[in-house]
């Protein structure tokens, strides 16, 4: 995958190679943190007015934050017309 910065929305991902329906792209990597450093790190963001934040809820009290260490995963999904979806597995 590329990461690329477009010219109006931001950064996007565009796939070096055929991805087929159905097939495992990446797994979502980031920080885990607890409601309070969610909650606590939302509101840094908007006091420092970054308007951009990566983060993905797997459920109460547990929330993978990519904002700052993550992988391309974050930017996918990041359109108009999403083709992707999110599966969360608990092994």
């Amino acid at each position: 995958m590329l990461c690329t910065q477009t010219l109006f929305c931001g950064w996007g991902v565009e796939a070096s190679e055929t991805i087929e329906k159905g097939d495992f792209i990446i797994e979502y990597v980031g920080e885990v943190i607890d409601d309070a450093a969610c909650e606590q790190r939302l509101w840094d963001m908007k006091y420092k007015g970054l308007e951009n934040f990566y983060m993905c809820e797997i459920r109460k009290d547990f929330t993978i934050d990519a904002t700052f260490k993550g992988n391309s995963s974050r930017f996918l999904n990041h359109s108009c017309d999403p083709n992707c979806i999110l599966e969360k597995w608990i092994l």
